[in-house]
């Protein structure tokens, strides 16, 4: 059906936004994430359904006509957030330069507005959509309305109708309102009749009809404790089919030609007025759309604007008279790489190459090139750099700071396509067939095609509102660094070294002679010419040393054993001792180890750690935790650790919508043993430790597309055992195998996957022909919406904790997975835990609630 009225419910959407998204503040420091969000979707589901009438529905504070009959009408409900408070006179402003029909009404709610709009909208033949996140407005579906239902977020909607109400309660639009008043609505506060829930209030209804037919045959034709439930709570269902009830003839007067769409665009001051800028750019775009004038649409840049064959290299003494001739404030782009350092504005481009200092190497040295851009970098204009954090951290040991508006190609890059082997400025240029000779004034040309790519596809809020925001926070965290022990890695470089040296005389005795248990081709020569040992695989992995080839078989000879363990010390050994103690001999060095996390390193949004990783420290062994017991806080410090718990398990259960994880999470429960006990059919007290585990590992496995060989190799069943398991757990989770089988046939239809905030990943492997690479993109499109959103979340949390942790000494200087650490002088210890708790469980609510587990320590073993 072609919908000509969009009505939007005001409230609703700007609740959805606000807890969707995190922080954004405009250039004067007010929140705009709701006003943002809100628009977005407005404008999405302008550009969708090119509606010729708009309106859009708010509540008035105060008091309506239903508490005037229930005083406790929504009085569960939290006060208004004040970072949201200011944001609804910020959007009717816009709304009001839109020229888009603002509905309110004192003693009246949104949902009534809407209701008394669509009625004047049927009554003219006009059909119309309902924009909201309010299950109350299914009651006003029909033949001229349906309701697009905002589930969760702002991006994930469904389309209601008639027909998707019966098919999914059995019952029609109107007598929902009867369904509600016996079963209530926790999130209006409507009571309901205890003890009655949804699935029960719906047969009912469709048995009886309505709610007063239901009451009338209570007493003779239902038994037991619901004729009782029934009979005793006739009066509250009364009271609450009142309080359910939409009104449609609320006391507010609708002309239609005043709600039609015209001059959208007179809106974009009002936008750019806040910073706004992208939205101003959609606005301008849609209003071309209704074929209206677009001369107020802001100038778009494009390729061509800057399109420069060659930069012109220069002397130093060139450039830097090129740089002190810029003038304006128009964005200079500037790159540095190993053989040249670029600055470009956007009609001239000049480039100076690097080298050494000598005549026969002709250049300057970076540090040279960095003080040349000193006086650009330090300037309040506006800069587009490659990789720009990296450069930060590199001008900062030369005393530089680098001030304006900086925009990242790179990350632009990998918001709009993860999947590339390198996000310098050189490859992405190649990459997309931009001269790369021209220097630094590519970075014009990238920025705009990332910008177009990103607006097509609905992901520039993850630039802006994510990757730009997380990039400050990782560098300062970066520049923090983590204090190390000297000591203790030096006491356990001597416990490896034994073991080590114990190891290899044992392994050797085996041998009988000095084999070099690190080559792997004296290690296969032993294993499988001079023991004869066999691993079951064909062609050139019947030789493999691989740790997966020699773990299946470690009970075929005592020696594999020890292979294993001597491998795990000299990692550790060579990886964390010895790499730590030499980034503690840095010549300059503050004690501290600073890593460098990588925002563009995985396809999936998670972040990456390096020079050192310290992310690969095993967490779960004894040594791991050891050489964690080398990370110490600070003089007068102490370490606040959180690490969200389940997190993945918990996205799975809100983005599949199955009821059972769900409950299994609000209620507090051991998520694995309640899923052995629904499995195996037993109660949870008779669950068996072996059963957990076996429930775990399927539970975890499900996240990244375990298979039935995956699930024996990782619990010991056989592949018959593990086959039967999983066709159990899918039984007995419908939702989430509906939701992987959606997952996989979604991505194979557009191409990609989408996280909760609409990160994209393209899968690019469904369409190959090799089946092993198939398979491999079928896992992918199953783990990566879940594993991308739990990434998503862990950033948003670690943006939201650190602009809380400001005024403080308090200070983020950890990331690794799930695990947040904050540094935190003794005396803020209490007050840092409470904000990381908090931040990280409110950064977005899912139905099955976001739970982090908070501990202090001196050391990061402590905080386990």
């Amino acid at each position: 059906m072609a919908h000509s009225a969009v009505l939007i419910d005001g409230n609703s959407l700007m609740y959805r936004a606000f807890f969707a998204l995190p922080a954004l503040t405009d250039s004067k420091g007010a929140p705009t994430n709701a006003v943002y969000g809100f628009m977005g979707m407005l404008l999405k589901v302008l550009s969708d359904e090119q509606p010729e009438y708009a309106v859009v529905a708010f509540d008035v504070h105060g008091p309506t006509f239903r508490h005037e009959r229930f005083s406790d009408y929504k009085g569960t409900r939290a006060p208004t957030p004040d970072e949201l408070r200011p944001q609804f006179p910020m959007i009717k402003e816009i709304l009001s330069a839109m020229h888009i029909c603002i509905l309110e009404k004192q003693r009246f709610e949104a949902d009534d507005l809407i209701g008394t709009a669509s009625r004047v909208f049927a009554e003219s033949d006009i059909p119309s959509l309902i924009v909201t996140g309010d299950r109350d407005s299914f009651q006003l579906t029909g033949e001229k309305v349906s309701v697009l239902y905002t589930k969760r977020g702002i991006t994930d909607t469904e389309r209601i109708t008639p027909a998707v109400i019966m098919d999914r309660y059995g019952i029609t639009p109107a007598q929902l309102i009867d369904m509600k008043a016996l079963c209530g609505d926790t999130s209006d506060n409507i009571p309901g009749i205890a003890g009655i829930g949804e699935k029960t209030a719906a047969r009912l209804i469709a048995a009886y009809g309505d709610l007063e037919s239901c009451l009338f045959h209570a007493d003779t034709d239902e038994k037991g404790k619901l004729r009782e439930r029934l009979l005793g709570g006739a009066d509250t269902a009364r009271l609450c089919r009142f309080l359910a009830e939409i009104d449609r003839n609320a006391p507010v007067a609708i002309d239609i030609e005043s709600t039609r769409v015209h001059d959208i665009a007179d809106a974009i001051p009002a936008l750019t007025a806040h910073d706004l800028k992208t939205l101003a750019a959609r606005l301008a775009a849609l209003n071309a759309g209704y074929g209206m004038p677009t001369a107020e649409a802001p100038a778009e840049e494009t390729e061509a604007a800057y399109a420069i064959a060659d930069a012109e290299e220069t002397d130093e003494k060139g450039f830097r008279t090129f740089i002190e001739e810029l003038s304006g404030d128009d964005p200079a782009a500037i790159t540095l790489s190993d053989s040249a350092v670029s600055c470009a504005c956007s009609s001239r481009c000049a480039m100076l190459p690097l080298g050494g200092r000598s005549l026969l190497e002709p250049g300057i040295d970076r540090e040279t090139a960095l003080l040349l851009l000193r006086p650009l970098l330090e300037s309040s204009r506006p800069k587009l750099i490659c990789r720009a954090k990296e450069l930060r951290r590199e001008a900062a040991r030369l005393g530089i700071e680098i001030n304006g508006n900086v925009d990242d190609p790179s990350l632009a890059a990998y918001v709009a396509d993860p999947q590339r082997k390198s996000f310098t400025a050189e490859a992405l240029a190649e990459a997309e067939g931009i001269n790369v000779k021209s220097g630094a004034a590519s970075l014009f040309a990238l920025d705009s095609h990332y910008r177009t790519v990103m607006e097509k596809a609905g992901t520039a809020h993850i630039l802006e509102e994510i990757e730009k925001p997380l990039s400050s926070v990782l560098y300062s965290m970066e520049e923090a660094g983590f204090t190390a022990d000297r000591g203790v890695l030096t006491e356990l470089g001597g416990m490896f070294s034994d073991r080590i040296s114990i190891l290899t005389k044992e392994i050797r005795q085996y041998a009988g002679y000095e084999i070099n248990i690190q080559s792997p081709k004296q290690l296969a020569v032993f294993l499988y010419d001079e023991l004869g040992l066999k691993n079951g695989q064909r062609g050139a992995s019947a030789r493999s040393t691989s740790a997966d080839i020699l773990e299946a078989m470690a009970d075929d000879h005592p020696v594999i054993d020890k292979i294993l363990e001597y491998r795990k010390y000299t990692k550790l050994q060579g990886t964390y001792i010895e790499g730590l103690l030499k980034l503690l001999d840095t010549p300059g060095g503050d004690g501290r180890i600073h890593t460098r996390f990588d925002q563009t390193g995985t396809v999936t949004g998670r972040l990456s750690s390096l020079e050192p990783n310290l992310q690969n420290i095993p967490v779960r062994s004894e040594l791991g935790r050891d050489i964690r017991r080398a990370f110490i806080a600070g003089p007068g410090c102490v370490l606040v650790d959180a690490d969200y718990s389940q997190i993945e398990l918990r996205v799975l259960a809100h983005m599949a919508h199955d009821e059972h994880m769900i409950d299994a999470f609000v209620s507090g429960e051991d998520i694995h043993r309640r899923t052995a006990a629904e499995i195996y059919g037993v109660p949870i007290s008779e669950v068996t430790p072996q059963m957990r585990s076996a429930a775990k590992a399927v539970n975890f496995g499900i996240v990244y597309g375990i298979s039935e060989f995956g699930l024996a190799r990782n619990t010991g069943l056989t592949r018959k055992e593990a086959s039967e398991f999983m066709e159990m757990y899918l039984k007995r989770y419908p939702a989430v195998g509906i939701f992987m089988h959606e997952s996989v046939e979604k991505a194979r239809q557009t191409g990609y996957t989408e996280t909760m905030s609409g990160r994209r990943r393209y899968i690019r492997e469904l369409k190959d022909p090799n089946r092993n690479i198939r398979a491999f993109g079928e896992r992918a499109a199953m783990n990566s919406p879940i594993q991308g959103t739990a990434a998503d979340i862990i950033k948003m949390a670690m943006i939201n904790t650190a602009r809380a942790l400001t005024g403080m000494k308090s200070r983020l200087i950890l990331q690794v997975h799930d695990e947040l650490i904050i540094e935190a002088p003794a005396e803020e210890a209490e007050k840092a835990a409470n904000i990381l708790k908090e931040q990280m469980e409110a950064v977005i609510r899912l139905d099955a609630p976001l739970r982090a587990d908070v501990s202090t320590g001196s050391n990061w073993m402590e905080c386990k």
